[in-house]
C-alpha cells in the first residue's frame, strides 16, 4: 500500500526521537511482555497483537503473551495497563476508540491522556463509505444528490454501534455536507455490514478491513474513503478530499501505549522496534489480508493525534447531541 501521509510523518519523527535515545535505552524486557487487548479473541486488534508479539519474540529474547480483557469498550483493560509498572512489561493494544471514550462516558475511571503514555499508532484501517447495490449511486455527488431529494433522516445507515469510530465517521459525513441519516446500530461491524449485504439497511459506514471482501465480491459498493490518499486495497474509491472535503480524514486505527511514566527511551525503543518489524514486506501482506496497513507513528505524533482526536470527538458528540453517560 502507498504509505499516507500521517504514515510518512510518523515513521520520520518516531526515527528522529529514536536515534537520540538510542544510546539511553534500557535493557528491555528482561521477562514475558503481556499485551492486553480489551476485546474478545479474533477480532483486528487481538491478530495485531498477536502479529506484533510474534515478530518481536525473536528481536527482544522474550515472548508477548496476548491477554484478552474485554469490557467497557476496552475501558477495563486500559485500566489495568494504567496501574501497571511503567517499565514495559505490561502494554495496551489500544483501539482508535480510546480517544472517543471521553465523550461518551461520564465516569471514565481513567485518564486517557494523562494515565497512559502513548508508544506508537501501528496499524490502520481507513474508514469507508457504503451502499447496497439498490441504490443507484456510484459516487458521493450522487450520494449526496440522493439523500438530499429524500426528508431529513429518511435514509438510514448501519454502524457496528453507538461512540465507535465508523459511528463517529458517519456524523463527520453529516456535518460536513449537511445531510441527516439515520443511525441504526449493531453489534459489531460483521452484523452491520451483513445488514446492508441482505439490504435490510440501504447505507453502511465501516473500516476497510471489515467491508473489503463484501466489496470485493460486489456485493456492496463502495462511495467514498475516509483517508487522505486513496487505498491501495480500493484503488477506484474516492477520497473525501477529492470530491470537495479537503480536511476530512477518518479511520480505525491501533496502537500501543504503556503506563504514564516510562522513560522516554524506552517508548522510543519501543516504538522502533515496532515500526521495523511492522514494516517488513511479509508483514505488510499478513497486515493486507486483514484489509489494514502498517503506520509507524512514534510517541510524540501519537500523542499530539489523541489529543487532537479527543478535543474534535468531544466538540463533535456535543454538536450531535450527544451526552457522556
Amino acid at each position: 500500500m502507498a504509505p499516507t501521509r500521517r504514515g510518512l510523518l510518523g515513521t520520520a519523527g518516531a526515527a528522529i526521537f529514536a536515534r537520540g535515545a538510542r544510546a539511553q535505552a534500557p535493557s528491555w524486557p528482561d521477562r514475558p511482555v503481556r499485551l492486553l487487548v480489551g476485546f474478545a479473541p479474533g477480532g483486528v486488534a487481538d491478530v495485531a497483537a498477536r502479529l506484533l508479539g510474534d515478530a518481536l519474540r525473536p528481536i527482544v529474547g522474550q515472548p508477548f503473551v496476548v491477554e484478552n480483557r474485554p469490557g467497557a469498550s476496552g475501558v477495563v483493560a486500559a485500566s489495568q495497563v494504567a496501574r501497571a509498572a511503567p517499565d514495559g512489561h505490561t502494554l495496551l493494544v489500544a483501539p482508535g476508540t480510546m480517544t472517543i471514550l471521553p465523550a461518551m462516558m461520564k465516569n471514565l475511571p481513567i485518564d486517557v491522556l494523562r494515565d497512559l503514555d502513548p508508544i506508537t499508532l501501528f496499524v490502520t484501517s481507513p474508514n469507508v463509505l457504503l451502499v447496497h447495490n439498490s441504490v443507484a449511486v456510484r459516487d458521493l455527488p450522487g450520494f449526496l444528490e440522493l439523500v438530499r431529494s429524500r426528508p431529513p433522516e429518511d435514509m438510514a445507515y448501519a454502524s457496528s454501534g453507538i461512540g465507535t469510530t465508523v459511528h463517529f465517521f458517519a456524523s463527520q459525513i453529516e456535518r460536513a455536507t449537511g445531510i441527516r441519516l439515520r443511525h441504526i446500530p449493531y453489534r459489531s461491524s460483521n452484523e452491520s455490514i451483513t445488514a446492508v449485504v441482505a439490504g435490510d439497511v440501504p447505507i453502511g459506514v465501516s473500516a476497510v478491513n471489515s467491508a473489503l471482501p463484501h466489496i470485493q465480491s460486489g456485493a456492496v459498493r463502495a462511495i467514498a474513503i475516509g483517508s487522505p490518499q486513496r487505498s491501495s486495497f480500493l484503488p477506484d474509491v474516492p477520497t473525501f478530499a477529492e470530491t470537495g472535503y479537503p480536511s476530512f480524514r477518518s479511520d480505525t486505527w491501533i496502537g500501543l501505549e504503556g503506563p504514564a511514566g516510562m522513560p522516554a527511551a524506552l517508548t522510543a525503543r519501543i516504538a522502533e522496534l515496532s515500526t521495523r518489524v511492522m514494516g517488513e514486506p511479509a508483514m505488510r501482506q499478513r497486515l493486507a489480508a486483514l484489509g489494514a496497513e502498517p503506520v509507524g507513528m512514534g510517541p510524540e505524533g501519537f500523542r499530539d493525534l489523541m489529543q487532537r482526536e479527543v478535543r474534535d470527538f468531544r466538540e463533535l458528540a456535543t454538536s450531535i447531541g450527544i451526552q457522556p453517560e
